[in-house]
């Protein structure tokens, strides 16, 4: 039995060792490397710029997230933001990542006594402001919705930048931030701040690991501080929330964090139960062009999201409303071949039986584009419909 181990292994090896034919693999890049020469740091500044797929071939502009310790983190950070355009959650996105190179120097807002590196944090938010964002604006075709993301002394130099230039980002998401830095400094002068910046319109975002510390001190502690200082000074149109996650470390975190993140600063795109409830064509249509303006004309709901209005309005026999949300979703959602079907018998329902068809005729060429093998199934639905 061993022998004929070893014979199937070593026939295994020649084979994997073949070099006549090689396997035809579509390289994937999820940046390009882009070198600024600042005057501002007297330094060179490394950028890594992810474009969301089908970039290329659209006109269309892009909410931009600047992410520090953008080497290390653009990996998770992108793979969070594919399946979450994907599936509808947000919209798509430019991540433009620096590169870190001397952190306590970077996101420090104040000098510490025996660190002389530090408190380089207002020039590194003006090389963001005034070279980073010229850069990407005149290379890329961006949106004004801008959003900062950091970790650790990254979430510090985040708030720093909320607190320092509160008009610069639309939204920040802070990670597991050092506000222990210089005896809790930020989290002294967070009242202050919220109570004197009533005006704001912001959404910002919260999170660390449980495993990070106790509640009762150390980073998750300081985090909560901060968030209370900012419940009891709430401006009237901050959205905000603060997230604690299970069994997570300092350094595991930033993933879910990520990922929750951005869902809440999107979490805006999608109807609530109570506009769902009172449902109109005009605020429907009116919301929809709401968050596109927002954040790009690409932003859109989820398709789950669009098929339970639909089926709701349908329920209650408002087969035209089903009809305007089933069309968004099918300008949305090109290639989804269940909403073609899901508006096709929404117009049935309505006795639109011409309308019907030329939705099924539209998923037949759906299906040949993008290969699906569904033109059988439609075609039989449109003779269906030709005999009622």
């Amino acid at each position: 039995m061993k022998q004929l181990v070893r014979i199937a292994f070593f026939f295994t090896l020649l084979i994997s060792c073949k070099t006549e034919e090689k396997p035809n693999i579509d390289q994937v890049s999820i940046a390009s490397k882009h070198t600024i020469n600042s005057t501002i740091l007297n330094e060179e500044r490394t950028l890594y710029i992810s474009l969301p797929d089908g970039y290329e071939k659209s006109n269309d502009t892009y909410p931009v997230l600047i992410l520090t310790d953008g080497k290390q983190n653009i990996k998770h950070v992108t793979g969070s933001i594919e399946l979450l355009t994907r599936t509808g959650s947000i919209p798509p996105i430019i991540v433009v990542g620096i590169e870190s190179k001397n952190r306590s120097k970077d996101f420090s807002p104040s000098k510490l006594e025996n660190r002389p590196e530090t408190g380089n944090a207002p020039k590194f938010l003006d090389f963001i402001e005034n070279e980073v964002f010229p850069y990407v604006d005149s290379n890329f075709r961006t949106h004004p919705f801008r959003i900062l993301q950091g970790h650790s002394l990254g979430g510090l130099f985040t708030a720093f930048a909320l607190l320092e230039k509160p008009d610069l980002f639309d939204a920040h998401i802070i990670l597991s931030p050092s506000f222990w830095w210089n005896q809790e400094e930020f989290i002294n002068k967070s009242g202050k701040f919220f109570r004197e910046n009533q005006h704001l319109n912001k959404a910002i975002y919260f999170s660390i690991g449980k495993d990070e510390s106790s509640e009762k001190w150390g980073m998750r502690k300081e985090l909560s501080k901060f968030v209370d200082s900012l419940n009891m000074n709430k401006p009237k149109n901050i959205r905000y929330q603060h997230n604690e996650l299970d069994n997570e470390g300092h350094m595991s975190s930033p993933l879910l964090g990520t990922y929750h993140g951005l869902r809440f600063i999107f979490s805006d795109m999608f109807l609530t139960k109570e506009q769902i409830t009172n449902y109109t064509n005009e605020a429907f249509l009116s919301h929809e062009e709401k968050i596109m303006s927002t954040y790009g004309s690409q932003a859109k709901q989820s398709a789950e999201m669009y098929v339970y209005i639909a089926n709701f309005l349908s329920s209650n026999k408002n087969y035209k409303g089903a009809i305007t949300v089933l069309k968004r979703s099918v300008e949305a959602y090109d290639y989804d071949l269940y909403l073609k079907i899901s508006l096709a018998k929404a117009y049935e329902k309505n006795q639109q039986i011409d309308e019907a068809i030329e939705v099924l005729k539209d998923g037949i060429e759906t299906s040949k584009k993008y290969q699906f093998s569904q033109e059988e199934r439609f075609q039989k639905e449109i003779e269906r419909l030709q005999n009622k």
